[in-house]
């Protein structure tokens, strides 16, 4: 810019933002508009920190500071860039009015899996503990019904949650109560004869249950009261301690035991045996000794092959052969001739065992 004056034309670089402060300094108007600015400054300063605020997003263990001009929840959680699942859970609520300081709070929906009722069903949530989330989903536990984990117990990703419904009913029933055997001694009586001296009966009782189930399957049965209908009436037996026993002869002999039986008799004969003199087991017992007066056919069970014997109406004997008839309380006694065989008959005879 070039310029004039009366004599000469002077060059001068132009500025025209310092002339205009040149300007204003000469009108003395600079200062007041320096003024005013710092003032807007300062005005603009306060009303940029009082609509800017502080605030706090906590989820779980990771704590996030934001300063935000937003005015809800809603909002600065998406000027923070968190998203939120249907089922999560933000505190205070979304469309609450943010202010200086405030702590929002995400919980996190987990999944859980409640086997209860004979169903199974699956959810989200955001409880704490497993009593919270059974109440939340509107399962009444009863006193007596079982919680697998615990009420108490703190919810985890994925966990299973039982209810094992319990419930009890009274029931009354009926039982006998066995008799006792009462064993007396009779010195009187021979050794292994016993004697029934009162016949035992069974008693009658009245128990009430308590029948525990788990499910409607009955788990446990539990006695709540008895109550004794008809006493039972013991057995009273006699046995024998006499062990000694003298034959018609005068002789007298020990013996262990004695056993009441029915006797029959035999003969090597083919009528007896089905065998005749021909045959070369004719006459020889199941031992191999041959059959001879004294030979009793004996059931083993009963007794012992080899055992010496006393039979009434008899004589002594020795426990050499069996039969096949021969089963239980029955001897089969050996005589010479098939006459005597058939004079000796059926009878019951005493045995006695006769002590080694």
């Amino acid at each position: 810019m070039v310029f004039k004056t009366g004599r000469e034309v002077v060059g001068v670089e132009e500025n025209p933002p310092l002339m205009r402060v040149q300007h204003l300094f000469r009108k003395g108007l600079f200062l007041p508009l320096v003024v005013g600015a710092l003032i807007a400054i300062v005005i603009l300063s306060g009303l940029y920190i009082y609509y800017q605020k502080q605030i706090t997003i906590i989820e779980g263990d990771n704590v996030l500071q934001v300063k935000t001009f937003k005015q809800d929840v809603k909002s600065v959680l998406e000027q923070a860039g968190i998203e939120l699942n249907s089922n999560d859970l933000v505190e205070p609520g979304l469309d609450k009015r943010l202010t200086e300081g405030m702590e929002i709070k995400i919980s996190r929906a987990v999944p859980v899996v409640i086997e209860a009722d004979g169903s199974q069903i699956e959810i989200m949530t955001v409880k704490n503990t497993v009593r919270e989330v059974l109440e939340g989903e509107g399962f009444v536990i009863n006193p007596e019904d079982k919680v697998k984990p615990e009420p108490d117990d703190e919810i985890c990703p994925n966990m299973s949650i039982e209810i094992t419904r319990v419930t009890h009913e009274f029931v009354n029933d009926t039982k006998k109560i066995p008799y006792k055997l009462i064993k007396k001694k009779n010195e009187s009586l021979e050794k292994g004869i016993t004697r029934v001296i009162q016949q035992g009966k069974e008693g009658l009782m009245e128990v009430t249950y308590k029948v525990i189930f788990e499910d409607g399957e009955e788990v446990e049965r539990l006695v709540v009261s008895e109550n004794v209908i008809n006493e039972p009436q013991d057995k009273i037996e006699e046995y024998g301690t006499v062990d000694t026993f003298t034959t018609s002869r005068n002789e007298t002999f020990r013996f262990s035991r004695v056993l009441n039986m029915i006797a029959t008799a035999y003969d090597a004969g083919e009528k007896s045996t089905g065998k005749s003199p021909g045959d070369p087991n004719y006459g020889i017992t199941s031992t191999g000794v041959k059959a001879k007066r004294g030979i009793a056919s004996v059931d083993p069970k009963v007794i012992p092959l080899g055992t010496r014997l006393y039979v009434t109406g008899y004589g002594f004997a020795i426990a050499a052969d069996t039969g096949s008839s021969v089963k239980g309380n029955r001897i089969d006694l050996f005589h010479e001739t098939y006459k005597e065989a058939m004079q000796f008959g059926r009878r019951k005879v005493k045995v006695y065992i006769l002590a080694e």
